[in-house]
């Protein structure tokens, strides 16, 4: 990592001060902002990281004099050819290309003693490769891990290393490079029945599949060690290296148990997606999802144990594209070719078949099977299900020499496996052992691909005997069928895997969208429930409005009407909402908007202008209103006065119509892991649209993890409502970032705010605050009532242009701030009543500071002081680390009796006992924003 440090001096007078006092007017003050940068990138689609471009080499990467590695003139893109002999680790902040086949180590050559063996092993290297790398391959790419060394590819479900194709920025593309082969010393048997690899010896030289560079694998040692492969996204390989020599998307030689497999991806392989030849490495937690083969294969002797695969064929083709047999597991090979040492163990898989596999391949042959199991072998399956095949299960015995006469039996073992099949569950003979199965039913799927049918809940766990490879594998014990339990509130795949990888399905067709190729328009009203589908670009054209709740209500009846006929818009984890100029998301009461991303996958609007994610003004926003209270400015009360009923005109353009309600518990749906960038269009005077506008919306709806980025007007404003929010991050925004009014009643925790450190004034008519806080004098509306804990406030230049504070608190509000800190404004805090008729009649404000901190030019204090104080209230130094977590002694404090705004919800504050929004000591890879918010955009 590399340490910069950002001084940000501010000369006034002569005295030289560390704090900013109130009264103590034209000090030179010096803020110390620390950053330590990971570059890790956000990880979500694969594309955004590699901010690289500094100039500098990153700190771990390898130096540019090595042979086998050559960099752009930024450093952000490095290029692997040949073979990288010493120990390398591929940093996240460059994006790494594979050109020909990059060699890691050189165990791959014939060795012929022990001693051989423990050469290649004290000559092995490791390639380390770090949480959130993108790894693109030119066509003619792979990555081969010879035996004797290692690739530790540890990711996080918060950052996945991907491996994909160069040639575009998708992740779809059969074919377009190779893949990742691991070689080991483990053990691989001979087909023919030829036995062990290493016969009466103890080394072997199997050649393996995969290109001639590939050359040889294997060993004894069942218990090798290969590394780590844990959350990677394999993508578009399958380049066909010769007949009958395609290169699957991970293909593992001989690997042995000691090796880690869990959490893996293949997506859009020409070939298989993982296959195992030989070797003991047991495997959890698999997604296989479009790949034109066979999904899961493995044969020559593997022994070894899997659980947890969900494979789903490509839902949109209607053939191999390859000369494929398209099945979810193959195991072995057949007649002369038979291993009968094959022998595995595998529990709840789900497959999950299309037209591709029903289709007829390059030879004639049409209708595979969801598992065939055949050559010898000994397999068992539980708790396990296929659908979408022509048959389910197709089991096969062996003629070894050819006689026409079987003469080598497999030995299979089916519990509990079920199927959803066209023609027949088995396509021939039946299993050796049987209980629960055989069962033809009608199969259908849960959006986290549970099984949704009662039939997949078992009575009870079910006792699952490992494969005994000498690993010591237990299989967790489930008492249901398939790869995802139906009690889980979310499927173990999402959030890291592909985005719209994992039930890939079209856009549905509606008369207010066209969609060509993968982009999609949306204009007008979206009037029934729809989705926004990952793997497309969606783009809004002119105001899109989700429901008819914006429209006036005068009865009880008039608002149930709108609740019955409210629709849902759900957009999926990793989609990219773009807008044209004119375009902005209106979300109107009694419609929800359901967009719930990952740290992996978070979904992002922004214009569509540009591709990337700075500028002001391009696009309007997202508006979402709700039938929670709203209370009118000039203390004229609820807007439903004596009755149950609103009509409040919202702020945001002339189609936003009216907003509020008697309904504080009102559910408009779930913003999470959301970015909002480069909005805020000018809808008239006085009348922009914010990046996130919440009009009435209740405590019902969710707003969590939540970035807006560079938008014009506020970042986010309440206007009335419940609504309650954590982790907002607010960077670059011309004008307020926080902003409560007219009656809103509710808690924030954990908020980072950072003004354009760049801009030295505001681009718009703005007076840039941090936190603003109701409106003043005879707008005033006493009811506002906000508590808010763990801000961090970063000001600029561009807020001191017109002398701002960092929060202003005004008009007869009640206001309560804990643990909050403030750097780089004018002054901290500026309170103020209000003079309700303008002839002197004042409402007073009610503000609470418990442990709040600043460093600011001039005062603390710009007018009124807090009614009430605890902690430590003070000007004081505020220097932050690269998480964005304060260093300073005095941010750490004994957590004060937070006092939440009792609106209904139940909202409890974290009980924290630091000042800011991440708790000091916090690695800045491990701070709750990182990884998922906008690149760069904290740098």
């Amino acid at each position: 990592m590399q340490q910069t440090k950002i001084f940000i001096a501010m000369l006034a007078a002569a005295a030289v001060l560390t704090g900013c006092g109130g009264g103590d007017d034209g000090d030179d003050v010096t803020i110390n902002i620390e950053q330590t940068t990971d570059d890790t990138g956000s990880g979500s689609d694969g594309g955004d990281s590699g901010s690289g471009g500094t100039g500098v080499l990153p700190d771990g990467a390898p130096d540019a004099s090595k042979a086998f590695v050559t960099y752009n003139s930024d450093y952000s893109v490095g290029t692997l050819e040949g073979i990288i002999d010493e120990d390398v680790t591929l940093v996240s902040s460059i994006e790494w290309r594979l050109a020909g086949v990059v060699q890691v180590g050189e165990g791959n050559v014939a060795v012929t003693t022990d001693a051989d063996v423990q050469a290649i092993k004290d000559a092995g290297v490791t390639l380390t490769v770090e949480p959130g790398t993108n790894i693109r391959s030119f066509d003619d790419g792979t990555l081969l891990v010879t035996r004797g060394s290692m690739l530790m590819a540890d990711g996080t479900a918060a950052e996945p290393i991907t491996f994909s194709s160069v040639a575009d920025a998708d992740f779809d593309g059969l074919g377009e490079w190779g893949g990742v082969i691991i070689q080991g010393f483990a053990t691989q048997y001979g087909q023919g029945g030829t036995g062990a690899c290493y016969g009466t010896g103890t080394v072997c030289n199997v050649e393996g599949e995969g290109g001639t560079d590939v050359s040889v694998f294997g060993g004894n040692e069942d218990d090798d060690n290969s590394g780590i492969i844990r959350y990677v996204r394999i993508a578009e390989g399958g380049r066909i290296a010769g007949p009958n020599n395609e290169i699957n998307g991970l293909t593992l030689q001989g690997v042995g148990h000691g090796t880690t497999i869990e959490y893996v991806q293949v997506h859009q392989n020409l070939d298989d997606g993982i296959e195992w030849f030989g070797g003991t490495v047991n495997a959890k937690y698999v997604v296989l999802t479009g790949n034109d083969d066979d999904d899961i294969d493995f044969d020559e002797g593997f022994k070894g144990n899997i659980q947890y695969a969900l494979i789903e064929k490509d839902p949109n083709a209607s053939g191999p594209q390859g000369s494929n047999d398209p099945r979810g597991i193959e195991a072995n090979s057949s007649d002369a070719d038979y291993t009968p040492e094959t022998d595995a163990v595998i529990a709840n898989v789900t497959i999950i078949g299309s037209e591709v596999n029903k289709a007829a391949n390059s030879s004639g042959d049409d209708g595979q099977p969801g598992m065939r199991l055949r050559g010898s072998l000994i397999t068992g399956v539980y708790n396990s299900a296929v659908a979408n095949f022509t048959d389910c299960v197709r089991i096969d015995d062996s003629d070894t020499d050819g006689d026409g006469t079987v003469d080598s039996f497999s030995n299979v073992t089916l519990e509990n496996v079920i199927g959803d099949c066209d023609d027949a569950f088995y396509a021939r003979r039946a299993a050796d052992v049987e209980t629960n199965t055989d069962i033809n039913t009608t199969l259908s799927f849960t959006a986290t691909r549970a099984i949704a049918e009662p039939v997949a809940q078992l009575d009870s766990v079910t006792s699952i005997t490992a494969v005994d490879n000498g690993s010591g594998f237990v299989f967790d014990p489930t008492n249901y069928i398939g790869a995802v339990d139906p009690a889980a509130a979310s499927g173990w795949w999402e959030g890291w895997t592909i985005p719209g990888s994992v039930n890939a399905v079209e856009p549905a067709e509606a008369s207010f969208v066209t969609c060509a190729d993968d982009v999609c328009t949306v204009t007008g009203r979206i009037d029934e429930d729809y989705t926004f589908v990952a793997g497309y670009e969606w783009r809004l054209s002119g105001e899109v409005i989700v429901g008819e709740g914006n429209v006036s209500v005068a009865t009880d009846a008039d608002v149930q009407a709108v609740k019955d006929n409210g629709v849902t818009l759900t957009i999926q984890p990793g989609v990219h909402v773009r807008a044209f100029d004119d375009g902005s998301l209106l979300v109107t009461r009694g419609s929800k908007l359901e967009a719930a991303g990952t740290p992996s996958s978070p979904i992002t609007f922004s214009s569509a202008a540009d591709d990337d994610l700075e500028g002001l003004g391009e696009w309007g926003g997202v508006i979402v209103q709700g039938f929670a209270p709203q209370y009118g400015q000039g203390g004229t009360g609820a807007c439903y006065g004596s009755g149950n009923v609103c009509n409040v005109e919202g702020e945001g353009g002339t189609v936003v119509g009216n907003f509020g309600g008697n309904d504080p518990a009102d559910d408009s749906g779930t913003i999470r892991y959301v970015r909002i960038a480069e909005g805020g269009k000018i809808a008239g005077p006085n009348n922009e649209i914010n990046g996130l506008t919440l009009q009435g919306v209740g405590y019902g709806t969710t707003v969590e993890y939540v970035q807006v980025h560079q938008n014009l007007d506020d970042g986010i404003e309440w206007f009335g409502g419940t609504v309650n929010a954590k982790y907002l991050v607010l960077t670059g925004n011309d004008d307020d970032d926080i902003d409560f009014d007219e009656g809103y009643k509710g808690n924030i925790q954990y908020a980072i705010i950072r003004k354009d450190q760049t801009a030295t004034a505001p681009q718009g008519s703005n007076d840039p605050r941090a936190i603003e806080a109701n409106s003043s004098d005879q707008d005033y509306t006493p009811e506002t009532e906000g508590a808010l804990a763990n801000i961090l406030i970063i000001g600029s230049d561009m807020n001191k242009a017109g002398g701002e504070p960092a929060m202003r608190l005004r008009g007869a509000l009640t206001s309560r701030v804990y643990n909050t800190a403030i750097t780089a404004f004018t002054d901290c805090v500026r309170i103020d009543d209000a003079d309700t008729d303008g002839a002197g009649t004042m409402a007073l404000s009610d503000v609470t500071l418990d442990n709040v901190i600043g460093q600011c030019d001039e005062d603390f204090y710009s007018h009124e002081e807090p009614d009430a104080t605890a902690g430590i209230v003070q000007a004081n130094s505020v220097t932050v680390d690269g998480a964005y977590a304060l260093t300073d002694a005095e941010a750490v404090v004994t957590a004060p009796t937070f006092v939440p705004v009792d609106n209904g919800s139940g909202f409890t504050f974290d009980s924290t006992g630091f000042i800011g929004a991440v708790e000091p000591g916090t690695a800045a890879a491990d701070a709750w924003w990182a990884g998922w918010i906008i690149e760069g955009s904290l740098d």
